[in-house]
C-alpha cells in the first residue's frame, strides 16, 4: 500500500514498477557558429535551459549531435562556414542537461575527419554518455543497448548522406550509412538488434533541407527498417518538420526538425518536435508529441496556442500518409 501511494507521487517509481521506459527523442544539436557565440555570452548550459527539466525527468534522452567535439585544427576542404566543431568539454554539459545518447551518423560528425570523430566518441564516453552510429571502423559499429526499469532499448543510427570529411582507409573511425538501393546490411543489422531487445529505435539523418515533404528515398528506407524489425523510425537533417505515419504499427517521423540550432531564417526552421515514446517489455505503449520553438539558439516547449499551430502543420505535412500502414 505504501509503495503504491509513493509511486502515485513519483512517476519514475511508477515506471519502474510497471516496467516502462519514457524515451525523449530530439533533433539536431549544433554547438558551433551562432550557438557557440550564445554559449560564450550566456554560459555553457544556456542552450538547454528550456528543456533540461524535461530531460532529467524522463528515462532516456536522445538527439543528433551535428558537430564533432574536438580540438583538431585541420578540417574538411569545404566552405569554412560549413565546417563545424565544438570543445570536448561540451559533453559534460550535455550530460548535465539530461541527454543520455547522441547519434553520430550524420554529414558533419566527420568535419574534422576520423580524428575529430574519435575525439567525439572519447569525449562522450568520458562524460558518461552513450552514442550510436559510429565506431573505430565500419565493422566495429555496434547497436547501442540501454537497459532501464527492466526494459532493454536498442538504438541504431544511420546517415543516408556521406560524411563531408571522410577519407576511406578501412580501418579508421567512421559512421554508419544507409542508402536507398543498398539496404541489405542495414536490414541485417536491424533484424539482429531487434531480436535481442524489447524496443528498437532507428534514427536516420536524411532528406532534403528545408522541404516539408519526405522524399521517396526516405520512405523506402523507413519501410525497409520497419520490415526488418524497427519498432520506431525517427529522422532529422532537413531543418524543418516533415510528415509522420504509422507503418505496420510502428511510428515513423520523417523529420523532427532542428533542436539546438542557430540561423532560424527559412520558414519553419524555428519549429521542431520532441517525440516521447513510452515503451515496455512488450514494445511500444504510447507516443506523445511535444512541439518546440527555437529562440536565440534555445529550444523551449511551445505554449498551447503555438503547439496547436505546429501540430496542425505536422498534420498537413502528413496527409499523403493517411490510410497507410
Amino acid at each position: 500500500m505504501l509503495i503504491a501511494i509513493a509511486a502515485a507521487f513519483n512517476p519514475g517509481l511508477m515506471r519502474l514498477l510497471r516496467r516502462e521506459v519514457v524515451i525523449s527523442v530530439a533533433g539536431d544539436v549544433l554547438l558551433d557558429r551562432g550557438v557557440a557565440d550564445a554559449i560564450q555570452k550566456n554560459g555553457p548550459s544556456y542552450p538547454y535551459a528550456g528543456v533540461a527539466p524535461l530531460f532529467n525527468r524522463d528515462d532516456i534522452t536522445i538527439a543528433n549531435l551535428e558537430c564533432p567535439l574536438t580540438t583538431a585544427d585541420s578540417g574538411a576542404m569545404k566552405e569554412k562556414r560549413f565546417v563545424f566543431k565544438a570543445a570536448p568539454e561540451n559533453a559534460a554539459v550535455l550530460k548535465q542537461a539530461g541527454f543520455d545518447a547522441l547519434m553520430l551518423a550524420n554529414n558533419h560528425t566527420m568535419d574534422y575527419f576520423s580524428r575529430g570523430l574519435t575525439d567525439t566518441m572519447n569525449a562522450l564516453e568520458g562524460a558518461g554518455l552513450f552514442y550510436a552510429g559510429a565506431g573505430p571502423a565500419r565493422e566495429a559499429i555496434k547497436p547501442l543497448y540501454i537497459e532501464k526499469n527492466g526494459v532493454r532499448v536498442g538504438i541504431l543510427s544511420y546517415s543516408s548522406l556521406p560524411p563531408e570529411g571522410y577519407l576511406y582507409d578501412g580501418s579508421s573511425a567512421t559512421i554508419a550509412h544507409a542508402r536507398a538501393g543498398f539496404l541489405e546490411e542495414m536490414r541485417r543489422e536491424i533484424s539482429e538488434a531487434a531480436a535481442v531487445c524489447d524496443f528498437l529505435l532507428v534514427y536516420f539523418h536524411w532528406g532534403t533541407e528545408y522541404r516539408h515533404d519526405a522524399g521517396s528515398m526516405q520512405v523506402e528506407i523507413a519501410h525497409a527498417a520497419v520490415d526488418a524489425g524497427a519498432s520506431a523510425v525517427i529522422g532529422a537533417h532537413p531543418h524543418v518538420l516533415q510528415g509522420r505515419e504509422t507503418y505496420k504499427g510502428a511510428p515513423v517521423y520523417y523529420s523532427i526538425g532542428n533542436f539546438v540550432f542557430d540561423k532560424q531564417i527559412p520558414e519553419g526552421t524555428d519549429e521542431a518536435l520532441i517525440v516521447q515514446l513510452t515503451v515496455g517489455r512488450g514494445g511500444l505503449i504510447s507516443v506523445k508529441e511535444l512541439p518546440v520553438v527555437i529562440r536565440d539558439c534555445q529550444p523551449r516547449l511551445a505554449d498551447s496556442g503555438t503547439a496547436a499551430e505546429i501540430t496542425a502543420k505536422l498534420d498537413r505535412y502528413s496527409r499523403r500518409f493517411a490510410g497507410t500502414g
